[in-house]
């Protein structure tokens, strides 16, 4: 078994799932063709007949395997999402009392008739008790990834988990930080050439900085990204796994005052509309804790903008979410300032959006340089997180319709 199946059969477990291996994939039987189908045989297989080839026991219909291993990996992480929003939900009554009655069956009833199941309701209980009411419109957290992406991005859906694919859409854009890609042992230069040397690849990406963030592959939340000095770099190089290799940007003062030692992330959410246009639907400002030399899910800090200026809400949240009026560690406080250069920032993955129009709704991450200059570090169209703008300041994806593909069960290969 691959690592990626061990990895996905382990979060099945955890995830309370126990699925027959024949699940996803086929057990070892034998078979026969014919003109017109291939189905299990117990007569010995003729020479030279599919069955008797080494492969035998191997789906022949790829396409097939492909989708029973998206829909268990979308039902794993739904059922592992429904269990986060409880301890999410759990954590905010904790401070602000239970969730009334009258918004819970709002939940419950909007779940029901118009996504077409209650077990879409637990998210809008979050997102109810953070907002102090029921808003039609919002989109659960566990019906985007489980019926909404499978539905509007598909098959290109993978495309951001490849870090080199970055190269391919955008090009030499100059929001893009890229210096180099490992891409199976190989290292290639931004253009996606390869570097034969070590050395001269560690010359390419350390080029002007002591420092390079190196993120890998279908890496999310924070994971699989190391901070390395050269040292480091060169010793690990062998090592590392396919991804890229960016330099560590020196960030603005804005966001150095509040957390210094991680680089201040701005999360914006942009969808192609229905008349074609590409346009920014929601943003908000992630940072780091002391203890942590990047960004991490796990424990960052979310500062709400307003989305069309860029100034930072008064209110932030802690990774319990949980409201707060400055960060925990630098005391700064949030009202008062603004993201640097944010019209930039707005434009910059508009326009980048434009490149890959098959991808309707993509997660940009960014940040602001000490010299105002604005980079995309990251940019997600497979399973970016929508749960933290709907629940503080959704609806965010009225209009498109998204909230009608739970009843469409042809418009999706996966729904529940």
């Amino acid at each position: 078994m691959s690592a990626a199946r061990e990895a996905m059969a382990a979060e099945a477990i955890a995830a309370g799932f126990n699925p027959p291996l024949n699940a996803v994939w086929v057990a070892a039987k034998p078979y026969s063709q014919s003109s017109q189908d291939i189905s299990p045989t117990s007569t010995r297989p003729a020479p030279g007949s599919l069955a008797s080839h080494p492969l035998r026991g191997v789906a022949v219909n790829l396409d097939t395997i492909e989708r029973a291993e998206s829909d268990l990996r979308m039902r794993i992480r739904a059922r592992l999402n429904s269990r986060t929003a409880a301890k999410v939900l759990k954590s905010i009554e904790a401070a602000k009392g239970l969730l009334p009655e009258h918004l819970r069956a709002q939940a419950d009833e909007y779940a029901a008739d118009v996504l077409g199941s209650t077990k879409y309701a637990p998210w809008l209980y979050v997102y109810s008790a953070i907002a102090g009411e029921f808003r039609e419109g919002w989109i659960p957290d566990n019906y985007y990834m489980s019926v909404v992406l499978p539905a509007v991005e598909g098959r290109y859906g993978g495309l951001s988990d490849m870090r080199s694919m970055t190269a391919c859409i955008f090009g030499q854009e100059k929001e893009i930080p890229d210096r180099g890609y490992v891409v199976k042992g190989r290292m290639l230069n931004a253009s996606l050439e390869p570097v034969t040397s070590l050395e001269e690849f560690a010359d390419l990406v350390f080029a002007g900085g002591e420092r390079v963030a190196f993120k890998a592959d279908a890496s999310a939340r924070g994971r699989g990204v190391q901070i390395l000095d050269r040292d480091r770099f060169t010793q690990s190089a062998e090592d590392l796994p396919d991804g890229v290799i960016q330099p560590f940007i020196d960030q603005h003062e804005t966001f150095a005052q509040v957390a210094s030692r991680s680089v201040g992330t701005l999360r914006m959410t942009t969808v192609v509309e229905p008349d074609g246009q590409t346009t920014v639907r929601d943003a908000y400002l992630r940072f780091g804790r002391d203890t942590e030399d990047h960004v991490a899910s796990d424990s960052n800090i979310r500062v709400l903008l307003d989305t069309a200026t860029g100034a930072f809400s008064p209110i932030g949240y802690s990774v319990d979410w949980l409201e707060i009026d400055r960060h925990p560690d630098s005391g700064v406080v949030f009202a008062g300032n603004e993201v640097p250069n944010y019209a930039a920032c707005r434009e910059a993955v508009e326009r980048l959006h434009q490149r890959i129009p098959m991808a309707p709704v993509i997660g940009w991450d960014l940040t602001v340089a000490r010299d105002g200059s604005v980079h995309v570090l990251e940019w997600n169209n497979g399973h970016n997180d929508i749960k933290f703008s709907e629940a503080t300041s959704g609806p965010c994806f009225s209009g498109l319709g998204w909230e009608h593909l739970g009843r469409n069960r042809g418009a999706t290969r996966f729904t529940g």
